[in-house]
């Protein structure tokens, strides 16, 4: 009878540490001085560059003069928020949609006719949605219409 008292008392330990588990809200991590829940843009590698700026509000955001096309990186800490890095001097205005809890060099994707996105972002949308672009969860890009 002690055995199964004890059984049981388990059991139902487990259940509640495993409730409690799954009940815990997600919470993205910061990733070096990019704090939850922001999106920063560096100038030079994610890892170990310089921070230009950061951003928390779901609006359009133009980067401040002096730091327009200087961004090499980008860091979105946001759990279900997706952002677009906006380069709108090309012909017709193109993003890069960088999914939520994301980090990317810019340098690693080509933007049409300008060589890469490195030093071409001259503002921010961050899209208070599922954290996903165009439905997945990898970065896509296209023209703004």
């Amino acid at each position: 009878m002690r055995k199964l008292l004890a059984n049981t008392m388990a059991l139902a330990g487990t259940a509640i540490a495993l409730t409690a588990t799954l009940a815990a809200p997600a919470q993205a991590s910061p990733y070096r001085d990019c704090p939850y829940p922001y999106v920063c843009l560096y100038n030079g590698a994610y890892y170990n560059g310089s921070k230009l700026v950061q951003y928390k509000d779901t609006y359009p955001q133009s980067l401040p003069d002096g730091r327009k096309d200087k961004a090499d990186s980008v860091v979105n800490t946001r759990n279900d928020d997706a952002v677009w890095l906006i380069d709108s001097r090309s012909s017709g205005s193109r993003y890069l949609c960088v999914p939520a809890n994301t980090r990317v060099n810019l340098g690693d994707y080509a933007l049409s006719g300008k060589g890469t996105w490195a030093n071409d972002v001259d503002a921010v949308r961050i899209w208070n949605d599922d954290g996903l672009c165009s439905g997945t969860t990898h970065v896509t890009q296209g023209i703004i219409r």
